[in-house]
């Protein structure tokens, strides 16, 4: 049997919350008092950010939508009335609770209109607010998992550079994360084409996880499976 969304990502959760951490240690110091999760699936990061006034979690998928609804959160979290941040209503219910910082992890791939789906972050937040996102990188390792999670794309520094062309922002920060993941990725995505995510596969990144935070606080990797990009409202 085929397994659904929702089953993936408890799944995921459950295996991925070391590696889920360091990504939200990249971002942290950007993290304001209100923030908003465009692609919150089931809440991977709402723990982490507990401490904050509000987390505005957004999801398209109704499925996910109806789980979320059923779990109990941290006080500081509400499920966002609209799911998909190509509405304007997305942008309004941002701009309506005040909203100072927008993540958006591991989500922009799986929107077909990324631009607008950028476009509708940087008009629902104010002038200084941070947008941090992190995307998977490099199309070379574009293969099996990208296609069996729904990826439309993935990213490169200058793919995400065009995509804040006309936006009133600065790039504070755009590097490359997880060099050694990305050599895994490609060869379970390209060479054997695997068709699904392993439990396996999120314990092993998570055994290698000290060592890959270690070398990338030394150095910052010259690629990698993924990209952060931190902007900032002008």
């Amino acid at each position: 049997m085929k397994e659904s969304r929702v089953e993936f990502y408890k799944r995921w959760g459950n295996h991925s919350k070391p590696y889920f951490k360091w990504q939200a240690e990249q971002i942290s110091k950007y993290a304001g008092k209100r923030i908003a999760d465009i692609g919150c699936g089931l809440g991977n990061f709402v723990e982490i950010f507990s401490d904050k006034e509000l987390y505005l979690g957004f999801d398209s998928d109704e499925l996910v939508r109806k789980e979320v609804e059923s779990l109990e959160y941290p006080d500081n979290f509400r499920l966002a009335e609209t799911g998909d941040i190509c509405l304007d209503e997305a942008v309004d219910e941002i701009e309506e609770n005040g909203i100072d910082t927008i993540i958006c992890i591991n989500t922009l791939e799986h929107i077909e209109n990324d631009k607008q789906a950028l476009t509708n972050m940087v008009k629902a937040v104010k002038k200084n607010d941070y947008i941090c996102l992190i995307v998977p990188a490099l199309h070379c390792l574009y293969g099996s998992l990208d296609k069996f999670d729904g990826h439309y794309r993935r990213y490169s520094k200058r793919d995400l550079s065009a995509l804040t062309n006309g936006l009133d922002v600065d790039v504070v920060l755009m590097h490359y994360m997880n060099m050694i993941g990305s050599i895994g990725w490609f060869i379970k995505s390209r060479i054997v084409k695997e068709k699904s995510y392993r439990n396996a596969n999120f314990s092993f990144i998570v055994f290698l996880l000290p060592i890959i935070s270690f070398l990338e606080k030394c150095i910052k990797p010259l690629f990698g499976l993924s990209l952060l990009l931190v902007l900032r409202k002008t």
